[in-house]
């Protein structure tokens, strides 16, 4: 056998920077799997948990515009979400108004505004969450 054979027929040997690579190859497929039971242990596929905060209320026009800030602490997208708005004066409802946004995904705030006639700022105004769909 000249020496050329001789080295073609010795099986090759594992590098040190094969058996490194191989190592965090499998670290990130446990990482991965770690990540994915978290996912499932702490309720990523919990009911939307929808708040509704008013921001401010400014003029606009021929009315008022009531901006407020919907935040979605639970585990599933609200889509289609329904925001409602009441005004009430000596405990007659005065006007109502709403918005739809269109989806607000978990752990994300998303922003709109309500459009009343009459000033929101005189009587008493609740803005809460009136309906959503789920995916």
């Amino acid at each position: 056998m000249d020496e050329s054979e001789e080295q073609t027929a010795r099986p090759e040997r594992t590098t040190a920077g094969e058996y490194a690579l191989g190592a965090l190859g499998g670290l990130l497929v446990l990482v991965l799997l770690g990540f994915l039971v978290q996912q499932v242990v702490t309720g990523r596929g919990s009911a939307p948990e929808l708040a509704v905060t008013v921001t401010a209320v400014e003029p606009r026009g021929d009315g008022w515009a009531v901006a407020f800030r919907v935040e979605n602490s639970g585990g599933r997208t609200a889509e289609q979400l329904e925001v409602s708005g009441s005004l009430t004066r000596g405990g007659r409802e005065v006007e109502q108004a709403s918005a739809t946004i269109a989806y607000v995904p978990p752990d994300s705030r998303r922003s709109g505004a309500l459009l009343f006639s009459e000033d929101p700022r005189d009587g008493r105004l609740e803005v809460r969450p009136a309906g959503y769909a789920s995916p």
